[in-house]
Order: C-alpha cells, then sequence, then structure tokens
C-alpha cells in the first residue's frame, strides 16, 4: 500500500466517524453542520486577501496601450542608465512596495508605474526629471479638478502622456 493509499484510508475512517456522530445527534444536525460550514467557508473567503481587491484599481485595469512612435519596433535597451534605473524601479515594485500594504498611491498609474513608464518613454534623464515632478505633486492634499479626474474608485488620474515637458 503507498503513502497515498494510507492517508485516504485514514480520511475515509475519519468521515465515516463523522457521519455517525452527525447521525447520532439527530436528523436536524446534518443540516445545522451543513449551514455551520457554509457560513465559515463564507467567513474565510471573504478574510482572504484576495477580497480585498474586490471593486479596487486591480479589478478595473483596461487594456495598456503604449505612448511613443507606433513604428518603432521593441528591441533590446542599449541604454544602461535606462536599464538600470527600469531594473531599481522593478526591484522596489517587487520587493519593497508590498511590505506597505496594497494600494496605498491615490494616483493611478501609481508612482513606481508612473516612473517607469516615464524612463521607458522618455528616457532616464527626462524621466528622472518627471518622476520629481510627479513627487512634488503626488500628496495627500491634493484634490480632483481638471488636471486629475477622479476614478469611479477614489484614485486621481494622471497619466504620464498628459505630464510630458517636451514634445519629442
Amino acid at each position: 500500500m503507498s503513502i497515498s493509499g494510507g492517508k485516504t484510508a485514514d480520511l475515509r475512517k475519519s468521515l465515516r466517524y463523522a457521519e455517525a456522530e452527525i447521525d447520532h445527534a439527530g436528523p436536524g444536525a446534518r443540516v445545522r453542520c451543513v449551514l455551520v460550514l457554509l457560513i465559515a467557508g463564507t467567513a474565510l473567503h471573504l478574510s482572504s486577501p484576495a477580497a480585498s481587491s474586490f471593486g479596487s484599481d486591480f479589478m478595473m485595469r483596461g487594456p495598456v496601450t503604449e505612448l511613443g512612435d507606433p513604428d518603432r519596433k521593441d528591441s533590446l535597451e542599449t541604454s544602461s542608465a535606462r536599464v538600470a534605473l527600469l531594473g531599481l524601479i522593478r526591484m522596489y515594485q517587487r520587493f519593497v512596495s508590498p511590505v506597505g500594504g496594497v494600494d496605498r498611491c491615490g494616483f493611478r498609474p501609481n508612482c513606481s508605474r508612473y516612473g517607469y513608464q516615464a524612463i521607458k518613454e522618455q528616457g532616464p534623464l527626462m524621466g528622472i526629471v518627471m518622476i520629481g515632478d510627479r513627487q512634488t505633486r503626488c500628496n495627500i492634499f491634493k484634490e480632483p479638478g481638471p488636471d486629475y479626474p477622479l476614478l469611479p474608485n477614489g484614485k486621481l488620474y494622471d497619466p504620464v502622456a498628459n505630464n510630458l515637458l517636451f514634445e519629442k
């Protein structure tokens, strides 16, 4: 007999014992047991991290639109400064940002995504200037207006394309 076969036999024995206990408790015990399990399963599901993302911008993401020259083909990056900065931003997004909790930024796209897009589309020098400009605007006192429309999730919309300092 394999290990999994032994575990299956133990599980079947436990289930038979539980059924015998329910049958001994009376005819309504099975219904009460199912209701308790249903309520406990629902509470466990709603307390999971995935349930907190319901209705957030995570669920509202639309198609990704790329800015820049549509005729330009994606090729290997040759700028070492751009590769280094994009790598640092990706490392921050993957390891540092999740530590403080999800969905902290009041803007969409969030500041690290904005910086990544700015450096990728405008280059390292202009990208750093645009990141600095965005960081001066990213505060709790910013309110919706003509420059920052309010999204349905309560975040302010401020894309890279609206903040180009110089047109290419």
